[in-house]
């Protein structure tokens, strides 16, 4: 009966180890499913024998790179089995990140390229657009300020052809006086 007992508890305690060490999230803050250690290597036939995980250095302490089953591409630092310190996030949809992490989030400045050509830089906070920055878009206007919710509210001042305007975001809408 106690041997029964210990096998469970222990079986449960692995379980909770494999389950609290999956990946974190993607762009979208879906949670990834690949193996617990970062340093796995695996091959997908389904994909066409495309390598996923750890295809190179250390992606548990160290310096690698990682490839997510979903395409997605981090190189940079890993500190405990995440994201931490300096790298670049390739989204496999074309966007890109380029700025430090903590605890597997963005965090503290960085530049976001979005697929449509527009551009932010500027500070981070628990993985969203957060603080000073500027966002460029493709047309050559910019809008230098403070943002917070991830970019979709904010204050700033919005340039174009050299002239300057005050405005808001509301909604991720544009404001100007």
């Amino acid at each position: 009966m106690k041997l029964s007992f210990r096998l469970l508890v222990c079986s449960l305690f692995l379980l909770s180890l494999f389950v609290a060490c999956a990946s974190q999230d993607t762009k979208d803050g879906s949670e990834q499913t690949n193996s617990n250690a970062r340093n796995a290597n695996l091959e997908d036939p389904e994909k066409g024998g495309k390598k996923f995980g750890c295809i190179e250095g250390n992606c548990v302490n160290g310096i690698g790179k990682y490839v997510y089953d979903n395409g997605d591409v981090y190189t940079g630092s890993f500190k405990n089995d995440l994201r931490e310190g300096a790298g670049n996030f390739l989204y496999s949809d074309g966007e890109k990140f380029n700025g430090t992490y903590i605890e597997d989030k963005k965090q503290g400045p960085g530049e976001y390229n979005f697929k449509n050509g527009d551009k932010y830089v500027g500070e981070f906070q628990n993985g969203q657009i957060n603080g000073k920055g500027t966002y460029s878009f493709k047309d050559g206007k910019s809008v230098s300020g403070d943002f917070t919710s991830d970019g979709q509210e904010g204050i700033g001042v919005l340039t174009d052809d050299g002239k300057a305007r005050n405005c808001k975001i509301a909604g991720r809408k544009l404001l100007c006086e």
